[in-house]
This record gives structure tokens, sequence and C-alpha cells, in this order.
């Protein structure tokens, strides 16, 4: 089921969304489906999910750390069409409540958590300030990778997370 809503997200978006074509493709009935998703949307985010690759080893740098956190995101939208499925998926999560909370409980356990202690860690050394916003940290990290993909539709390149990653250190930097 989960394949099958993978592969309408990336032919018709999540505008074009069918639950009919899905239930199809999957050789199921829409009961079935209603019956483990409690709406469409969330049938999409956790489509998207779904095809996630597990992360990397990260390398022994604090930035590879935190560059390992993204990279599975970045790698499922540059791979086949799963910009296009990861577009429909945010789009579903913004539209939906239920959608909205598995896509919110997913970026917070793989991202925002892993990422608040990391950077916790690395404000007890002395590496960043310790005045830092999490919240923010986070937008900059992970905004520019939505704004690439939903508002530019544009590529996502194989050395962005090392680039945000070394950008937003940067700022983050003791003076």
């Amino acid at each position: 089921m989960l394949e099958a809503t993978y592969l309408e997200l990336s032919e018709h978006g999540w505008r074009g969304f069918s639950v009919d074509r899905v239930a199809k493709a999957a050789r199921a009935s829409k009961q079935t489906i209603y019956k483990w998703w409690r709406t469409p949307a969330q049938l999409a985010v956790e489509a998207a999910l779904y095809r996630l690759n597990p992360p990397r080893a990260p390398g022994p740098e604090f930035k590879d750390r935190v560059a390992a956190l993204l990279e599975p995101l970045l790698s499922a939208v540059r791979t086949g069409d799963g910009a296009h499925a990861w577009r429909g998926a945010v789009l579903a999560a913004a539209d939906d409540g239920a959608a909205g909370e598995v896509f919110r409980a997913w970026f917070n356990e793989t991202i925002k958590i892993p990422l608040r202690h990391a950077l916790a860690e690395q404000a007890l050394k002395g590496q960043i300030r310790k005045d830092w916003d999490i919240d923010l940290a986070t937008e900059l990290l992970v905004g520019p990778i939505w704004h690439r993909l939903i508002a530019m539709r544009g590529p996502v390149p194989e050395s962005y997370s090392r680039r945000l990653v070394e950008s937003v250190l940067r700022a983050l930097a003791p003076d």
C-alpha cells in the first residue's frame, strides 16, 4: 500500500492524489486503506517516510554528525521522483491535522531532538554559542531544503547538507 501511495504521489502529486488509484494499484479496497490510515494525507506522509533510508554512520567531525541527520531526507528528494513525492507529502502534512501530526513526530524524533542534543553538547564544549535557539537553528538547517523543494522546485545538490551545516555552524560560532 505504501509503495502504491508513493508512486501515486510521484506521478500525480498531492493535488492530484487519488485513493481509488492507490487501492487499485495495491490490489486492496478503499475500506482497507481507511482501516489503517485515518486520512489520505496521513497515508501520503507515511508513504514518503517509509521510503527514507536509515541514516548512515556519521564521520568523526561534529558537522558530519549534523549533516548525517539531514542526509536521509536529502537523499530521498534527490532519488528518482523523490522530490515530487516529498513535495506531495509535505503539502499533505500542511493540509491535514492527522498527517501533520505524523510528519511533526517524525521530524522531532529524527532531526530536531538529535540536533538539540548535538548542539547542546557542542555548547558545553564552547564550540558554539550557549545562547543558540534550537528552533531557529533547526529552521536554518531545514528551511532551505523545503524552500528548494516546494517554492523553487529546484534540485538539491549532493553537497547541500554539508554546505548548510557549515553555514549554520558559522552563525552559531562563539564570538
